[in-house]
């Protein structure tokens, strides 16, 4: 079977590699990029660096590949928060638990080639388990917030991602540590096997050649999906949305949901998500919430009655449980907590006081 560990191995490994450079070519100011990048390269380093002994490559290649394979299940993690959490970035549980991987897969890798001690089979199992929570956690997340997400594509695309990496995660931990064990090596092609689908079909993806161009015209102009382009036959439904939200002030039920707000509005929940998505430009339902959310609690720090209220009390009069969930959305629309924009709030008034008395 070398002949077909060569093949698979040498395959994947150069579609994963071409997969980096066009997402880099296509897509390099687009955030999850780097992700895109750090996992196929993760990936690459994991086929190469794991390779039968008669494939390895020279120290040094094999060296670069063994520290990129210590971090490819991290990369992954990475990469799959990345797709489907609109807010994600990293954090510092995110950098703890990629020291805590690199601590334990780089010595594994050095045990691989040198003689000198053999790797605690301990250590091993720590790996793996860390490597299972971080699929489990990974899997939760696409799961959980799927509900929220409004762009269909990616919404019916979670799925498929989750239970691939699932499926390609698993098997490759067990081929390493268990299969190729008992089998003295013999399954070593497992690995590769498992991961050329996954990259033949992310490569095909990326490289879908629009025809069009051998004609040398010009190109026509799409709208992208999210973009604003509101379909004709919802505008009846887009008032009724407006009414809900401005006038009755939907957005102030705690815990409210997209399903909640279709049966309020008696819509189909796809013609809702689709113009929330397409037509306002929203990619997720609580992102649309925090709009209305947000510009409500805004408005109350401009009201000087209101100024002795807590924030925690505003928050949770617009929709929110708790304090936690207002401060990251407040931030991450405005720059900064909501108690420091209605510090600054407070001070232009009363520089705009002081200027009018000297005036």
């Amino acid at each position: 079977m070398l002949w077909l560990d060569a093949f698979l191995r040498l395959s994947t490994v150069t579609l994963l590699l071409l997969s980096a450079i066009l997402s880099l070519r296509d897509k390099c100011c687009w955030r999850p990029t780097v992700f895109v990048v750090l996992s196929a390269v993760g990936v690459a380093g994991m086929l190469i660096a794991s390779a039968p002994e008669i494939l390895r490559p020279p120290l040094p290649i094999w060296a670069v590949a063994s520290i990129f394979d210590a971090g490819a299940i991290v990369f992954v993690w990475w990469f799959g928060l990345a797709i489907f959490r609109d807010d994600f970035r990293l954090h510092w549980p995110h950098w703890t638990l990629f020291v805590a991987v690199m601590a334990l897969n780089l010595p594994q890798e050095w045990a691989q080639i040198s003689d000198q001690f053999d790797y605690p089979n301990g250590l091993l199992i720590t790996g793996d388990l860390l490597a299972f929570g971080m699929m489990g956690h990974l899997v939760f997340t696409i799961a959980r917030e799927g509900r929220d997400d409004l762009v269909r594509r990616r919404r019916l695309s979670r799925a498929y991602f989750a239970s691939g990496l699932v499926v390609s995660v698993v098997i490759s931990i067990l081929t390493e540590s268990i299969w190729n064990p008992l089998y003295e090596g013999q399954l070593t092609f497992i690995k590769p096997l498992t991961v050329f689908p996954l990259a033949l079909w992310f490569t095909l993806w990326l490289t879908r050649i629009n025809l069009n161009h051998m004609e040398f015209q010009h190109d026509h102009t799409e709208v992208e999906e999210g973009g604003p382009g509101i379909d004709p036959r919802d505008g009846l439904l887009l008032e009724k949305l407006k009414i809900a939200m401005e006038i009755d002030k939907a957005y102030r039920e705690p815990g409210m949901t997209i399903r909640d707000l279709a049966e309020r509005l008696d819509a189909p929940e796809h013609r809702l998500r689709s113009l929330i998505n397409q037509g306002l430009g929203y990619r997720n339902f609580s992102a649309f919430l925090n709009s209305y959310r947000i510009n409500a609690v805004k408005a109350e720090f401009q009201d000087p009655e209101k100024s002795r209220i807590p924030v925690l009390t505003l928050a949770m009069d617009v929709g929110y449980n708790s304090l936690a969930p207002f401060n990251r959305a407040f931030r991450a629309n405005e720059g900064m907590t909501p108690t420091a924009y209605r510090q600054r709030l407070n001070e232009q008034k009363g520089d705009a006081l002081a200027d009018g008395a000297l005036g």
